[in-house]
């Protein structure tokens, strides 16, 4: 009895033991001296819209709490008071545009090709916001977003980040025609004959048929 008794604490130390063995494994956290890329593929109707400037603006830092990474806003950003809890809040991201430009933020400003495509290169670990600084002719900007950098994607973290999907371009309206404005009457043009100089040769006759009848009471009178 005594040795069925003893096998339940044998097998807690061999568990133990075991337990003991097993190294202790560190959530993978981003690589800090990696760098990456955001692109991005202006479209409308599937077609690609050429023309126009996208700024990318670094608006916070990687934070690591027991190996789970996060963002928090740095720099001028930090004084901002928006909440970036939910990264795809459009509201965040318009409120940090809005801050950026009031607060002459700098940031990295590329011309979007002739593919209507924009590619920032070396782009470090951090919380970035993408807003379009000036929109191609004939559209309006693209609402702001924010776009980490590394993503993860499947439990692994992905560098070369296409931002795409988080953009949608909206046709500005056609200003109308404007109508015509009434000409002034100095401005219409001359129409019909031009009876000018008809009515000086009728003067003109006029005054010579006096000046005849004239000269011959003068001659009557003389008689």
């Amino acid at each position: 009895m005594k040795r069925f008794k003893q096998v339940p604490m044998l097998i807690l130390t061999v568990l133990t033991l075991c337990l003991a063995s097993v190294p202790a494994f560190a959530h993978d956290v981003p690589d800090p001296s990696r760098t990456g890329t955001i692109a991005a593929t202006m479209t409308y109707d599937d077609e690609r819209v050429a023309g126009g400037s996208v700024t990318l603006y670094r608006v916070g830092d990687v934070v690591s709490d027991d190996g789970n990474y996060g963002f928090e806003l740095s720099g001028i950003f930090a004084q901002s008071g928006v909440s970036i809890d939910d990264l795809e809040s459009a509201d965040a991201a318009a409120d940090l545009a809005a801050y950026a430009e009031e607060h002459g933020a700098s940031g990295v400003t590329q011309d979007v090709a002739s593919d209507g495509t924009v590619v920032f290169s070396n782009v470090e670990i951090g919380l970035y916001l993408m807003v379009q600084s000036e929109p191609a002719e004939g559209y309006h900007a693209f609402d702001p977003f924010l776009v980490g950098m590394p993503l993860t994607e499947d439990g692994a973290y992905v560098y070369e980040i296409d931002a795409s999907p988080k953009l949608e371009l909206e046709k500005a309206p056609v200003p109308p025609e404007e109508p015509e404005k009434p000409q002034k009457p100095s401005d219409l043009p001359e129409t019909g004959e031009n009876f000018g100089p008809m009515i000086a040769v009728f003067g003109a006759g006029l005054v010579a048929c006096a000046i005849g009848l004239g000269l011959r009471a003068r001659k009557r009178d003389a008689e």
